[in-house]
This record gives structure tokens, sequence and C-alpha cells, in this order.
């Protein structure tokens, strides 16, 4: 189940509520404590499958996730020429 603080909450919840939409539960916190989660409103098997759109849109969204925090030890030009040798 996915976290997110109150402030994140409040300027993401567009992207919260596809997420939810898709079938995800966001859990909401108050400094690091759980105040409210957003589940779907009906059960997996009553919603439609989301369209292909919402699947790439879901799948972009991850990708960021997990890109959050990563970076290079090295300049990208140099990532780059050294990948060529």
């Amino acid at each position: 189940m996915k976290q997110v603080a109150v402030f994140e909450a409040k300027t993401r919840l567009s992207e919260l509520l596809d997420e939810v939409e898709a079938g995800a539960e966001v859990l909401i916190t108050r400094r690091g404590t759980a105040v409210a989660r957003l589940v779907p409103a009906e059960p997996r098997s009553a919603r439609p499958a989301p369209s292909r759109k919402q699947r790439v849109a879901q799948a972009l969204r991850s990708l960021a996730e997990l890109r959050r925090g990563v970076t290079l030890d090295l300049p990208l030009r140099q990532a780059i020429d050294s990948g060529r040798d």
C-alpha cells in the first residue's frame, strides 16, 4: 500500500484518485501517523478493466516513482561516452 503525507495528497489528489480507480490503495499520513485510506468505491470485479490509456499512465507513474531519488554519480555526457566503448 502506498503511503503519502497530507500535503502531498492535497497536491497530487487527481493522480492518487487515478491510482485508486485502477485498484491501488493509498494511506494518507500526518506526521507519520495514518489518518485516512483511499480505496476504490466498488469492488474491482464490479468495475470495468482500465483502458489502455489508464494502464500506460499508471506505468509511467510507477516508473517516475522508481526513478525518484536516483542520480548518476558522473556527468551524463561521460556516462554516454563510456557506453560507446
